[in-house]
């Protein structure tokens, strides 16, 4: 595996028009003699088809999350282990919160909290503010199981992401981003 050196800072000039327009040309000769496709900064951009994007996309973080719970082995469902992680990060939540943001049936998130409970992973506590409303916070033990399994998984993953080359680092950094927005709830209406 190479060593990546971090990239220097570069200053950017802006040139005038026939000379941007000249060095651009001499760029896409240069690419297509090397037989690499580069653009004009002018040029519009084309968008992917989305249904192709999608099947790429599900295809890869499906198989991404299963690798990266085979590195957790802490024998917790997906379900139950992002609703812990969502407790944790967000809590405490009531059950009709959490069901929001896992984006589940109310029954559903009754169930998992059923589970973690169970298993002593989280607790339920009275709402001060409202003694008819509870709230589910994570338990020391649910902290403990969380962060050995986000250790493993991390491990693994920037393991992984040393291997790459710098530009498709940066890529991926640009593109959680966007999978971060597009995972995330709809903002409320109003």
């Amino acid at each position: 595996m190479a060593e990546h050196q971090p990239s220097k800072l570069v200053t950017r000039v802006r040139l005038p028009s026939p000379a941007r327009d000249l060095l651009s040309r001499r760029n896409l000769l240069a690419g297509t003699l090397a037989g690499v496709s580069l653009t004009r900064p002018d040029d519009p951009i084309t968008a992917p088809d989305p249904v192709e994007v999608a099947g790429r996309l599900r295809l890869s973080t499906t198989r991404l999350a299963r690798i990266l719970r085979q590195q957790d082995q802490l024998g917790l469902t997906p379900t139950l282990t992002s609703a812990l992680a969502t407790i944790a990060r967000e809590g405490p939540l009531t059950l009709g919160e959490l069901a929001a943001r896992e984006q589940v049936s109310p029954p559903t998130i009754t169930r998992v909290v059923g589970k973690l409970e169970d298993a002593g992973l989280v607790r339920r506590r009275q709402d001060p503010s409202d003694g008819r409303v509870s709230r589910v916070e994570l338990s020391p033990a649910g902290r403990r199981q969380l962060d050995t399994g986000r250790t493993r998984r991390t491990a693994w993953l920037a393991t992984r992401l040393r291997e790459l080359p710098p530009e498709d680092l940066v890529r991926l950094h640009e593109a959680a981003a966007v999978l971060e927005r597009l995972t995330s709830p709809p903002a409320p209406r109003e």
